[in-house]
């Protein structure tokens, strides 16, 4: 059985966010960007409500980049608003 990976937390920081995601072992620090947050819905915000509102669609973006490997060069992993219109394709009924 593969290990699940949740959202142990988030929080803003300035106009951007972190969630911690974790595998049960260790964690992962993903950052969120303010166009991802602001991207995510119409009318667009940018604040604690809206990331709190959307936190399952963020771990789910994060945990396919983590599962995918898809972090930068020093390691790190960010939701854009690239990959919010990413997932929004993928989810589209």
């Amino acid at each position: 059985m593969e290990p699940t990976i949740n959202a142990l937390g988030y929080r803003m920081v300035g106009r951007d966010a972190l969630i911690i995601m974790s595998d049960g072992k260790s964690c992962q620090p993903v950052q969120i960007s303010r166009d991802a947050l602001t991207g995510i819905q119409s009318p667009p915000r940018c604040d604690a409500t809206q990331l709190a509102q959307y936190l399952d669609v963020f771990a789910e973006i994060a945990t396919r980049k983590i599962e995918t490997e898809k972090a930068a060069f020093d390691g790190r992993i960010s939701i854009t608003g690239d990959d919010v219109r990413a997932w929004r394709s993928l989810n589209r009924k």
